[in-house]
């Protein structure tokens, strides 16, 4: 939240018109309102805005992939935790192409969102003729600060990654629960239970050495590893 007045004044140097949508929780959305205002005055902002308040369920459909969110248990916030999907999606064989002598440019096209074609000489390419099988669906979670794993299971079940918090060690657990935090322990049982492919654990509280919260997770989820700043994770 810190980083917003930044945000704002940045895009004002670029004399930028495009809309800027935040998505958040109502209670989220007061706090980045009332402090818009102290900025800039009520209902002003440097740039165009769009507040838009997030129930869980989809959020985006761009066809390509699907953002949905759900809510996640954090101290009486309103919180939620992100699920980010592709669609599965069957691709031209090159081969197929050559032997029907189907063209480049649009007439694949046109098989390759599963439309007939007819070439010039009156054949008729059914796209299942030159379509591979489907390709698997690839699948992000992010959840940020949550003080349990109950009812997350069913929106990282079979996750590629997850991105969860891992604030405390499983021996001050007790803390963990009084903070609103998790272990490193409960975010590894989580990815396991859960058919998660690769366990990225972030917010690690700087009572601990990396090495200490990596040790604890491993050891139920072998697949897990600390996020860094600038890391590139391949999906």
């Amino acid at each position: 939240m810190l980083g917003i007045p930044g945000l704002f004044s940045t895009l004002r140097l670029q004399q930028s018109t495009d809309t800027m949508t935040i998505y958040g929780g109502p209670g989220t959305l007061e706090v980045v309102a009332r402090m818009l205002a102290g900025l800039w005055g009520e209902g002003r902002a440097p740039v165009p805005l769009e507040l838009v308040p997030l129930s869980a369920g989809r959020i985006i459909d761009a066809g390509e992939f699907t953002v949905d969110c759900f809510r996640v248990r954090h101290r009486d916030t309103d919180s939620f935790g992100f699920s980010f999907e592709s669609r599965a999606r069957r691709h031209l064989q090159p081969d197929r192409l050559s032997a029907l002598g189907v063209p480049d440019g649009p007439a694949r096209k046109t098989l390759a969102e599963g439309r007939p074609l007819t070439l010039e000489d009156g054949r008729t390419i059914d796209p299942e003729n030159v379509l591979g099988p489907p390709t698997k669906r690839k699948k992000l979670v992010v959840v940020g600060d949550t003080e349990t794993t109950e009812g997350l299971s069913q929106h990282v079940g079979d996750a590629d990654v997850l991105v969860i918090e891992a604030t405390f060690l499983e021996r001050d657990a007790e803390m963990a629960v009084n903070y609103g935090h998790l272990t490193a322990a409960k975010a590894a049982a989580l990815a396991a239970a859960s058919n998660v492919k690769q366990l990225i654990l972030t917010h690690i509280s700087g009572r601990y050495t990396t090495d200490e919260i990596l040790a604890e997770a491993t050891r139920i989820f072998p697949n897990s590893r600390i996020a860094a700043d600038l890391d590139r994770i391949v999906i």
